[in-house]
Parts: structure tokens; sequence; C-alpha cells
């Protein structure tokens, strides 16, 4: 995948870099915020309220953005009259990626995320969602690690890399600044979740700068977000 969406627009980046992060992190502040506030103030408003389903209207949220960022991505690469096979790996070579560095990839980026988990399990940190409707737990058991795998990985890796490295940047400089937007995203206020998905970033925009398929990391990204938001419904 060398090909980079040529378009009059290409000066709205800041639209898939800065502004999800933003409303996300407002949005997470104004819900988590209110929440808190009241359950201090006037636990009363809020006693059947629980916090899942609190994180449950944030990963509405992400769910409806990504999606819109994402056919956001499609539509270009219509307008630039390139498909989406081409645009995810480079042409002819959609399944037929390098098996070591995506194997690496696979252990390495599930390896990161497992560590970080049994830091909140070991700390009592981890919550999990036990007060969610059956509706509520396949929609993210089911449909968010889809969105994550192939929504994230299609705007954080391939356009947002691609579209800096047009503008002049470096590859080094187009995987950090898209790994910073990436760990933006989930989360400003949450310090250690910033860290490790901004390693997460950082480690998956290597790999496509080196291999140029996002293939192998939307199955891995899908697979990561399975079994994390699987191990937080069955706690």
């Amino acid at each position: 995948m060398g090909q980079t969406i040529k378009l009059a627009r290409q000066e709205r980046l800041w639209v898939f870099t800065v502004l999800p992060p933003v409303i996300l992190n407002l949005v997470g502040l104004g819900v988590f915020g209110t929440y808190y506030a009241l359950a201090a103030q006037r636990p009363e408003l809020v006693a059947g309220i629980k916090s899942g389903q609190l994180a449950f209207v944030v990963y509405i949220l992400l769910f409806v953005l990504e999606w819109a960022l994402a056919i956001a991505v499609l539509l270009r690469l219509k307008q630039a009259g390139l498909s989406l096979s081409d645009f995810i790996a480079p042409p002819g070579s959609l399944w037929k990626f390098r098996w070591g560095p995506a194997l690496l990839v696979f252990v390495l980026l599930n390896a990161i995320f497992a560590v970080y988990i049994a830091r909140l399990w070991a700390s009592g940190e981890l919550q999990a969602f036990g007060d969610l409707a059956i509706w509520q737990r396949l929609f993210i058991v089911a449909l968010l690690p889809v969105t994550a795998g192939f929504g994230e990985e299609l705007i954080w890796r391939g356009y947002v890399i691609t579209q800096l490295e047009a503008r002049g940047r470096g590859w080094w400089s187009a995987v950090l600044l898209a790994a910073i937007s990436f760990a933006l995203l989930h989360g400003l206020y949450l310090p250690d979740k910033l860290l490790v998905t901004f390693l997460l970033g950082i480690v998956a925009g290597f790999y496509f700068i080196r291999e140029r398929n996002l293939i192998p990391l939307m199955v891995t990204h899908t697979f990561l977000d399975l079994w994390g938001n699987g191990l937080l419904l069955i706690l």
C-alpha cells in the first residue's frame, strides 16, 4: 500500500486526528464527571445508574464516530479512484503478507495489552460490566471489536499515516503523530490506558510502515478487543 489519497480537501486531516479525541474526551469527562459529582452531592439522583451503563454510552459514541470516519475514508477512496483492497494492501497481495512479521506483531500487541490488563487486575482497578443487558453485551463483544479492528486500523494506520507521509513527514514522525491521536482517542483522563494505547499505536504503525498491509493489524486488533471486552463481561 504505497498509494496516497490525493484530494483537494487534504488539509482537513485534523478531522481524523484532532476532532475525534476532542469529542470523545469531552463527552467522557461530561458523562463521568457529572455522574461522580452527583454521586458525591446528590447520590439519590444516580442511585440506579451503574458505571457500566455510563461506559456503554461512551462506547456507543465511539462506535458511531469511528464508522462515520471509516465511511469518510471510503468515500475519499472512491473519489480518488482507489479500491479498498488496494488501499489496505499492495495490489494483488491482500492475503499474501509475510507470516513472520504478522505473527510477531500479533504476539507483541496482545502481550502489551495482556500486561496492562494484568496490572489492572492485580491493583483491583479492573472494572467489569456485569450490569449490562444481553443486547449490550452482544454489542460490546461482537460489534465493537470489528469496528476497532477494521475502522481504527483503516483510519489511524492506513489513512492518517499515509496522509502524513504525503505532507512530507518522515515515517517515524508519521507513526508518532498517528499513535498520539490514537492514544488520545482512548482517554486523556486515563494515563495508564493512554500509555498502553500509545505503545500499541507505535508498534502497529511501525509494522504498517514496514509491511504496508493492514490485514494482519485488522485481525490482531479485532482479536485483542474480542478477548479484552469478553473478559470484562464475564468477571
